[in-house]
């Protein structure tokens, strides 16, 4: 099976008006576990640079020690071990962040979130046209998919802030956990429909 969709584009904080990393599409491959490829494309006024990985979260906005990432939020059924990414990215798991600090994604802390950080190699120019800087995935054990956000940090690399941090935010598709077992509540409900069903029916017997 393979499933191919376009990534939903929203930049929707007022600090993060510079696209950087953005997702443009996704892949599902697989039987079960299935995995999930994203197409990352860098936008030609930005730079990704490597560095260390963060270690506070939020990511402080003014330390540029921090190779350049990107997080993508809320990827249920995450399989242990299975995150990938091109050469000099490293990848880590964790439920909350990492997340620079000026913009505000979805984030489930009951879900793992995976961030994908430049920690070694050349400095990557999105000039003159954009860059495509690969191919990044992961696998889960749901193929279903819903909307989940992500969020991303590069350095400006021209005009008068040349040398700065942009973080940007939007969506994209991730795995949706399928809720197979019936809430407690609805157990309830059911089971009272089936009481008053049979009082009915032993009533009308009755007469």
């Amino acid at each position: 099976m393979k499933r191919t969709t376009l990534a939903c584009l929203l930049a929707v904080a007022p600090l993060a008006g510079w696209a950087n990393i953005i997702p443009t599409g996704t892949a599902i491959t697989g039987t079960g576990p299935y995995l999930w490829t994203y197409d990352l494309q860098l936008s030609q006024d930005q730079d990704v640079t490597p560095g260390d990985p963060p270690t506070d979260n939020p990511v402080p906005h003014e330390n540029l020690r921090f190779g350049s990432f990107l997080t993508l939020y809320d990827f249920a059924g995450f399989v242990p071990g299975s995150c990938f990414g091109p050469i000099g990215w490293t990848c880590v798991d964790r439920l909350v962040g990492f997340t620079p600090d000026d913009v505000l994604p979805i984030d489930d802390p009951l879900l793992p979130n995976l961030t994908w950080i430049y920690t070694a190699g050349a400095t990557l120019s999105g000039q003159p046209n954009g860059r495509d800087l690969g191919k990044f995935g992961a696998s889960s054990i749901y193929s279903d998919e819903h909307e989940v956000s992500y969020a991303a940090r590069g350095v400006k690399n021209n005009g008068a802030s040349v040398g700065s941090i942009a973080d940007n935010v939007g969506n994209t598709r991730g795995p949706m956990a399928l809720n197979t077992v019936p809430e407690p509540s609805s157990l309830l409900l059911v089971g009272a429909a089936f009481a008053l069903l049979g009082w009915t029916r032993s009533r009308k017997a009755s007469r």
